[in-house]
């Protein structure tokens, strides 16, 4: 519960700038607290007279989606919205894409096929994430290396724009209402239960920069000479 209310009130506190391409993602938390467990939402729970009331699982694209209300242009869990992008930049169902997982979602040279799955494309935040998982420090690998790697592969079709995501990007994908790792694991396989780096630097201290932990979805800062994991992220078109 201390997770979840943490990362609601550290997205609130992050500077508008910093917001993913579009809109923003929901927290994917589509249950609520009634003081002893985590429950369907109801008004008796969680409505404005109730000793919890207003909570996050009410509102927004995940109530929609647990109402069945919610339209979306591929899938995903809760409020997520997601579409896979093969190595050839073809969306499943058309083109060549066929939709099955690259055997080797670390590949950088080239797709094994390119007909397979190595991106993922965020329908609500027009951002499109590379499903490879590189680890490194964040001055050379994470800010150039796998950058320049990734736009030389032409992954999923683009040869330029691969980039470090900002720490609200990262947030963007956390699925609070999953565990070890909290993401949606349908659309982001093998994502580790570790830090990944973002690319802004932790202001206090330019030595070190943001990463976001994808076993809880907590924030932290460190220097950026320590090895992390590294997704990259564009922006859709």
């Amino acid at each position: 519960m201390f997770r979840i209310l943490f990362a609601l009130l550290l997205a609130a506190s992050l500077p508008l700038h910093a917001a993913p391409t579009g809109l923003l993602n929901d927290t994917g938390q589509d249950t609520c607290y009634d003081g002893a467990n985590l429950v369907t939402c109801t008004p008796g729970n969680s409505g404005d007279a109730a000793t919890y009331p207003r909570q996050d699982g009410r509102f927004g694209r995940d109530a929609a989606a647990s109402a069945g209300t919610l339209s979306k242009t591929g899938a995903g869990a809760a409020g997520f919205d997601y579409s896979k992008i093969c190595f050839n930049g073809d969306a499943e169902g058309s083109g060549s894409c066929t939709g099955a997982l690259v055997a080797n979602t670390n590949a950088t040279a080239t797709g094994s096929p390119s007909t397979d799955w190595a991106c993922t494309k965020d329908n609500v935040t027009n951002l499109i994430w590379s499903l490879q998982s590189g680890s490194g420090d964040w001055t050379t690998y994470a800010q150039t290396t796998l950058p320049n790697a990734t736009n030389a592969a032409v992954r999923c079709g683009y040869s330029s724009g691969w980039r470090l995501p900002t720490r609200r990007e990262l947030l963007s994908i956390v699925h609070n209402g999953a565990s070890s790792p909290v993401i949606d694991s349908a659309y982001f396989p093998a994502t580790q239960n570790s830090w990944y780096w973002s690319a802004d630097t932790y202001a206090p201290g330019p030595a070190y920069a943001w990463n976001v932990n994808f076993y809880d979805g907590s924030p932290y800062g460190d220097n950026k000479a320590v090895t992390y994991y590294v997704r990259l992220v564009r922006s859709g078109q």
